[in-house]
């Protein structure tokens, strides 16, 4: 691919904000778990940030394990990323609509777009492959 890791986190922020666009995101636990659930053919990448909060860290760290073997088990990609922080402000940079911070941003999701896919969609959809490379997780850009 020969892309750097900070080129994989931009390329990120690229396709969320996109798939933001056009209204192909999911996020929070129990909605992402719905979708994978009912569809996981549609999803084109989970995105499961590093946790921060301490007082949380088994609880999520168990949940990730679960949604990641789901993701293994139905083919669904999989991309472990740096922060929850950096996800809520991409978020909120490219969402009309303001996502508080206190939001469940544990796993996001983004569905496959309907009128094809982009390089950058493309792309995206192998950075799973670099989990299995050795890289534990992908720094978002600040």
């Amino acid at each position: 691919m020969g892309k750097s890791v900070l080129d994989m986190g931009q390329l990120i922020v690229q396709v969320v904000k996109s798939a933001l666009s056009q209204g192909r995101v999911t996020f929070g636990l129990f909605e992402c778990v719905e979708v994978l659930e009912m569809c996981p053919d549609q999803v084109m990448v989970c995105l499961l940030p590093k946790v921060q909060d301490s007082s949380f860290l088994n609880l999520i760290n168990i949940q990730h394990k679960l949604i990641e073997a789901h993701c293994w088990e139905n083919e669904v990609n999989l991309v472990k990323v740096d922060s929850a922080s950096k996800l809520l402000k991409l978020l909120n940079d490219g969402s009309p609509v303001c996502i508080d911070r206190t939001a469940d941003l544990s796993c996001l999701l983004v569905g496959y777009p309907t009128d094809g896919m982009t390089t950058e969609d493309l792309q995206v959809t192998k950075l799973s492959h670099l989990l299995q490379d050795g890289y534990d997780t992908i720094a978002l850009p600040d």
